[in-house]
């Protein structure tokens, strides 16, 4: 009869203790983070967040002890100037957007200049060149417009030197 009595004791105080260990890993802090993340701990949220930003904490309260119990507002509410409202997920996707769109615009941007660059530069060799062979004085044969191939006379060499010099002040900045 002591045997039952003692193994009944040891049962009632094991699950006692059983009973105290739960309670205590029951107690889990909830709160909203300065980003707009939920956290979740067993222990106390950093003394910078507000009450209002308390989900969940021991004792099932959503205050800390001495402070009043935050009220939550209404939905339909306006924020007031001093409370940051995290964006939704609408407004963060629509900023994404128009980051993306203005990276694709400086790229594009930035790849018309060098494709300039590169043709300017192209141009400018060949208006070199196109001088440099009109004023060594070799022989130039031109096509008009019957397909008939003709000799370069000084008056025309002289035009196209004036064209060609033209073309090396404005395309050779």
């Amino acid at each position: 009869m002591a045997n039952l009595n003692v193994k009944r004791t040891l049962q009632l105080l094991a699950g006692g203790a059983l009973m105290l260990f739960a309670s205590v890993s029951y107690a889990q802090y909830v709160w909203v983070d300065a980003n707009g993340t939920k956290q979740f701990s067993d222990r106390p949220p950093p003394p910078g967040i507000p009450a209002k930003n308390i989900i969940k904490q021991p004792g099932g309260s959503a205050a800390r002890a001495g402070e009043a119990p935050a009220i939550p507002a209404p939905a339909a509410a306006p924020a007031a100037a001093d409370d940051k409202v995290p964006p939704s997920l609408a407004d963060r996707e629509a900023d994404y957007r128009k980051r993306t769109k203005a990276k694709e615009e400086a790229e594009k941007k930035t790849s018309t200049a060098a494709a300039a660059k590169t043709r300017n530069k192209v141009a400018c060799e060949d208006a070199r060149t196109y001088k440099r062979t009109l004023e060594q004085g070799t022989r130039v044969t031109t096509t008009n417009k019957k397909g008939e191939d003709s000799v370069m006379d000084d008056a025309q060499r002289a035009s196209e030197l004036a064209r060609a010099n033209k073309a090396i002040a404005e395309v050779c900045k």
